[in-house]
């Protein structure tokens, strides 16, 4: 590695760093997880568009876009991106392909953090198509130009909720006077030209970003969840039989624990470098294991595309068997209404 930071000191600390708080250690972990991640993502797709039955129709565009943005943000972290980070602080140096092409670390940062913005605008997404799917709520977009307007205002939120902090330009060499502070003895890494610190501490400009598009995906989560849930348990519908109903219930279950277990995993690193942040607390070796957690998110949610729905796991379960005449239009008993995603007795 070239050292371009004149702070660079020699020290003797840094004997104390194990490989697996080493860069190389992190790569190579990235590269590996890609492995499995990228032909599994790939698989996925397929599996969506030739296995869901007609009767899933509405339901498959949105699982077909929430998959797209997942796997971006599977490559952004193992492949595009491939971050090396230095919690505490908010600093990191781009190891991936994005980075030896000369895309600035500044705009790889922001790239990756509009990818995890997105996760949520997905969610949001499926828990709406499932709040469409309800016969006794009226207030619900029903037409496919309204539903269409008004994710791409979600999705063009997304880009601008924290835009106005990355347009601000900061003088690293003062910034790094702060984090070399918290961290005195960083791996070598840190004095690479390409490492760059995003924040010194206490800014407003980024909490008010960022607590405003939590509050915009939390406030949309909340709503189309409660009333579903509502209306599934607590309103009466003569057309509705009780079957149908469990059903609805049960395919909504599903819907959650898909997005749910994957985030679980995407936010456990989040958490740990807020509590690293809180106490001034720096192990490289921790950071590196957190980011290895984090880029096992790819595998996580296509695992759950494709074991949690039942006809993606009976094609799955097919394949490894060697039966190739399964037919996933089979599974489905019930008559589905027009233009509605409904699911028969042995759907899920």
């Amino acid at each position: 590695m070239t050292i371009f930071y004149t702070d660079y000191v020699e020290s003797t600390c840094r004997q104390n760093h194990t490989y697996f708080a080493s860069s190389d250690f992190l790569l190579t972990a990235y590269h590996f997880t890609a492995l499995f991640t990228i032909p599994l993502s790939l698989f996925t797709f397929l599996t969506i568009i030739r296995v869901t039955p007609r009767k899933m129709k509405n339901l498959k565009v949105p699982m077909l876009i929430a998959h797209v943005w997942s796997t971006n943000l599977d490559l952004m972290l193992t492949v595009y991106s491939a971050p090396l980070m230095f919690f505490p602080s908010a600093a990191g140096l781009p190891m991936g392909l994005f980075g030896l092409a000369g895309i600035a670390p500044k705009w790889l940062a922001y790239i990756g953090q509009v990818s995890v913005i997105m996760m949520g605008v997905n969610f949001v997404m499926l828990l709406e198509n499932r709040h469409s799917q309800i016969d006794t709520i009226n207030a619900k977009m029903s037409r496919r130009r309204t539903r269409i307007i008004y994710f791409v205002v979600n999705y063009i939120m997304a880009f601008l909720f924290i835009l106005p902090f990355y347009l601000e330009n900061t003088d690293q060499y003062e910034i790094r006077k702060f984090v070399l502070k918290r961290i005195p003895c960083p791996i070598i890494d840190f004095y690479d030209e390409k490492a760059y610190i995003l924040l010194r501490g206490g800014e407003l400009l980024p909490f008010i970003s960022i607590s405003t598009g939590l509050f915009v995906i939390v406030s949309q989560t909340i709503y189309f969840a409660s009333n579903t849930i509502y209306h599934l348990n607590y309103v009466r519908n003569a057309n509705l039989s009780d079957s149908t109903k469990a059903l609805q219930k049960k395919f909504l279950s599903y819907v959650v624990m898909q997005v749910t277990i994957p985030w679980i995993v995407l936010c456990s690193p989040i958490i740990y470098s807020l509590v690293a942040d809180r106490y001034d607390y720096y192990n490289q070796t921790l950071n590196n294991v957190s980011m290895i957690l984090m880029a096992s998110h790819g595998l996580l949610s296509t695992s759950c595309t494709l074991f949690i729905i039942k006809p993606y796991r009976e094609f799955v379960k097919n394949i490894i068997r060697g039966n190739t005449s399964f037919n996933p239009a089979d599974m489905w008993a019930t008559q589905a209404k027009d233009g509605s995603v409904a699911v028969g007795s042995d759907a899920l």
